[in-house]
């Protein structure tokens, strides 16, 4: 299983399905943002070990703004405190590269900088035409 890195500091990746968590680990993830459509396997449940959040997304429209925005809120804040946070989707191209996004815009990049920086870290991603949109006019 590959994650790709999006920030410069090692705290925020994006990824497809998750298939080991070993990976994860070895990367120091200890919260997970699961965008995809089923919860999964194997989420450890060792207490005060992983955030998991679960909030699936379709890949075509843009979900509820004011959750999303929250979430963003949430991952900024988890990154500024040094934890290490994955975004996952199906395929880790379009929502989890939203979600790692919107973080990436409430740690104060620009928007069109993100889209440049997740199509140059994941080669295919926002390849979703609406969310490359919403996240560049995030100014």
């Amino acid at each position: 299983m590959e994650i790709f890195q999006v920030d410069d500091e090692s705290l925020l990746f994006i990824s497809p399905a998750i298939t080991d968590w070993d990976t994860l680990i070895c990367h120091g993830v200890d919260t997970v943002i699961d965008v995809d459509g089923d919860i999964d396997c194997g989420v450890p449940t060792l207490p005060d070990h992983c955030l998991y959040i679960y909030f699936p997304i379709f890949d075509e429209d843009l979900p509820n703004l004011d959750k999303l925005h929250a979430l963003g809120t949430l991952g900024a804040s988890l990154v500024a405190s040094r934890h290490c946070v994955l975004a996952h989707c199906g395929m880790g191209f379009n929502r989890s590269a939203l979600v790692a996004g919107v973080i990436l815009h409430k740690l104060g990049m620009s928007g069109p900088d993100i889209v440049r920086r997740m199509r140059e870290r994941r080669a295919g991603a926002l390849y979703n035409e609406c969310f490359a949109a919403y996240i560049e006019s995030l100014g």
